[in-house]
């Protein structure tokens, strides 16, 4: 029994139709145990609607009306969390083993049962209860932690586009303001000159609509950042693309990177959160980029089917950087793990890898120090119809 836990803390519910076999549990357990009793599978159900706090609950199979196993089977859908237990002679092998399989039972107990085991079954119980409790409240507390630095990881990101937004920004204006400027000299003039006006009117139009392009992709990155559950709907990845390489185009210029987009004409439309792939996208492409000197930067996609017949799309962005040790690679995924020193916070991989995962998909990472980096992203075209069990049991990505 691990250290804290008090029995006493975690019901037990004893359900025989003989009176006399729950006068004598009761008896025997109730100084350490806090035990409730019920004479049929009915009742119990009952007890366990208002008592939903019962840890374990343990049933004779012989019963009237409703075996052990039945009504352990309908405990699992009121209370699934309890660990449910079952009093059983060696006779019953086949049913109790058909039980375990399906679920049903945690354990069995054969009777005539000891004490002293019976005790110690009961306490492995409230232990299995116990860790299964704590286990999904730190899957919990894991959850709010990705929204919380999912959200702060986009804001880092927005905070470098809105960097290079200024600068796109920027050159539209001038050719705006130019406009403006010149506009009221013009129209003094006695002759319109319709040409310059027709010329500058148009240009400005385009630039304005520039502007808002970028202001709605900028838009569009803000929004979604802290939701955990996927919004799944058909998306052309290789338009996510572009658009991901659109606004990093300032943020590679500085350091005279080129963005090379190998995209493959045969891609299917895939049932993606676009929201979280652009942040995935935007993450990898900016790693890329900070870990990247000058040079290249290559982004490819493809088709991909697997032996049973599963189509994803992969995506795979090779950088020319410094690359990333054997050791390192290791620690990738990890929170908090990074080897930008001061710039970076080591969750921008972690919230990747969370997003591919929540859409069934993979991430695979290549890396040779001062030779660059591959990471390689495979995502199914319908993560609601792709089994990846499949895939893993044939060791693919």
């Amino acid at each position: 029994m691990q250290q804290g836990i008090r029995p006493k803390d975690y019901p037990v519910l004893f359900v025989d139709d003989e009176e006399m076999a729950l006068i004598s549990l009761s008896e025997q357990y109730e100084r350490e145990f806090t035990i409730y009793t019920a004479k049929s599978g009915k009742e119990a159900l009952e007890t366990l609607q208002t008592h939903p706090e019962i840890a374990v609950i343990i049933s004779d199979q012989r019963m009237p009306g409703m075996s052990g196993v039945e009504f352990l089977a309908q405990a699992k859908k009121a209370l699934p969390e309890a660990v449910r237990m079952l009093l059983t002679a060696y006779t019953e092998m086949e049913m109790v083993i058909e039980a375990i399989n399906k679920g049903s039972i945690y354990r069995y107990i054969t009777k005539p049962y000891d004490v002293a085991d019976l005790r110690c079954a009961m306490l492995q119980g409230i232990e299995h209860y116990d860790l299964v409790k704590e286990r999904d409240r730190l899957y919990a507390e894991k959850i709010e932690t990705l929204k919380r630095v999912s959200r702060t990881n986009r804001l880092t990101a927005i905070g470098t586009l809105a960097a290079g937004m200024a600068h796109e920004i920027n050159n539209p204006m001038v050719a705006i303001y130019t406009f403006l400027q010149i506009l009221p000299q013009k129209l003094q003039e006695p002759q319109l000159d319709k040409e310059f006006l027709e010329k500058f009117y148009t240009l400005s139009l385009q630039e304005a609509e520039r502007i808002q392009t970028l202001i709605r992709k900028l838009l569009d990155f803000s929004k979604g950042g802290d939701q955990d559950a996927l919004s799944l709907k058909e998306a052309d990845i290789n338009l996510i693309l572009q658009e991901v390489v659109f606004l990093l185009k300032h943020e590679a210029n500085k350091k005279n990177i080129e963005l090379d987009l190998q995209l493959a004409s045969d891609l299917p439309p895939t049932r993606i959160d676009s929201e979280k792939m652009r942040q995935v996208f935007l993450n990898l492409i900016l790693n890329a980029i900070h870990a990247t000197r000058s040079g290249k930067i290559s982004l490819a996609t493809s088709f991909h089917q697997d032996e049973q017949g599963q189509d994803s799309i992969r995506i795979a962005v090779v950088d020319t950087g410094v690359g990333i040790s054997e050791e390192n690679l290791e620690k990738l995924f990890n929170p908090f793990f990074t080897t930008k020193e001061a710039q970076g916070t080591g969750l921008g991989l972690m919230i990747c890898h969370h997003i591919i995962d929540q859409h069934r998909g993979s991430i695979d990472v290549k890396s040779k120090p001062g030779k660059g980096t591959t990471m390689t992203v495979q995502i199914p075209i319908d993560p609601t119809r792709y089994e990846r069990r499949k895939v893993e049991r044939r060791g693919e990505p």
